[in-house]
């Protein structure tokens, strides 16, 4: 529990910063909204931007691994998202958002530092496999699916062309589309366009928790309770139970399998909170959720590794 504790400590004393920062005063809502914009429609595309010019096809099979991870978390999303529509009563739009929170890992923050410290180094392989698909794939499918939720009343006509115009506003489907085709250029980034991206992502770790804190004090938790219970629920105990079990079944080995079930086990990520604010549907509970998420798991990622080494 100590290791876990260890890397969680400085991202929730800088999340905590944002929050007293806000509730003293020092950091008001103008504030907040310009460090926002920087993160979310400049930071974070430079960063997907550079990571996919940079992302090399991995060189063995990978189709047990990817669906080991990969099909629980389209479940567990649908669990989110339907249970959001029935039981919680939230709208199209909201429920697509509460089903990426309770599917969306924190690889980053978490996910690196943790895992090989858990597992070894030789972790790194498979970790960066799945992560290296985590957020191109889900950021598309999430935006796709908005845009066709908030397009639904424009009538089936005009339906494609609201979806494409959503994609084409998101900076992060740009970014992705643009790092793919300038991939496929072969030209590569430039030594300086390489140190101005590290700058970058760099920024954007501690400007986002910053943000979030800041986030959590401005919003009220009043109706939010129970959507973070929810996607705390299946984010942090379904999700990764469901990659054990299904991995177990497919006959992964043991290493792919336990770092399939402890990314898994990673708390819900930020990104949840970023597609909350742009489209502006309930920012209370991607940051009530957030929070919730990452202080469980301080005890339910400690009772996987423990379940991993003794299995």
């Amino acid at each position: 529990m100590n290791d876990v504790l260890n890397v969680l400590a400085p991202v929730l004393a800088l999340g905590m910063i944002g929050y007293v920062a806000t509730r003293l005063g020092f950091f008001q809502g103008a504030h907040r909204d310009g460090l926002s914009k920087y993160v979310f429609d400049f930071a974070v595309p430079m960063l997907l931007f550079s990571t996919v010019v940079q992302l090399e096809p991995p060189k063995v099979s990978t189709i047990d691994l990817f669906a080991s991870y990969y099909i629980p978390l389209v479940l567990v999303f649908t669990v989110g998202l339907f249970a959001s529509w029935l039981l919680l009563k939230r709208s199209a739009v909201e429920g697509i958002i509460i089903g990426l929170g309770a599917s969306f890992s924190n690889t980053i923050l978490l996910g690196i530092p943790l895992i090989p410290r858990a597992l070894g180094e030789d972790a790194l392989f498979p970790l960066f496999l799945l992560i290296s698909v985590h957020g191109i794939t889900i950021f598309t499918a999430v935006t796709v699916a908005i845009e066709i939720s908030r397009g639904k009343d424009a009538g089936l006509f005009n339906l494609p062309k609201q979806v494409f115009l959503g994609l084409i506003s998101n900076p992060l489907i740009v970014s992705l589309v643009a790092g793919f085709l300038w991939k496929l250029t072969n030209i590569g980034i430039h030594p300086v366009a390489a140190d101005m991206f590290q700058l970058v992502s760099t920024s954007v770790v501690p400007a986002a928790l910053f943000v979030l804190g800041s986030s959590l004090a401005s919003y009220s938790i009043s109706g939010s309770i129970g959507p973070a219970i929810l996607i705390t629920v299946l984010k942090n105990t379904v999700h990764p139970a469901a990659v054990l079990v299904l991995g177990s079944w497919l006959g992964l080995n043991t290493l792919w399998l336990s770092v399939a079930t402890m990314l898994a086990a990673m708390p819900t990520g930020m990104n949840m909170y970023l597609f909350a604010t742009r489209y502006q549907v309930s920012p209370s509970t991607a940051t009530t959720s957030i929070f919730i998420s990452t202080i469980s798991s301080i005890v339910t990622i400690s009772i996987v590794i423990v379940l991993l080494k003794n299995g």
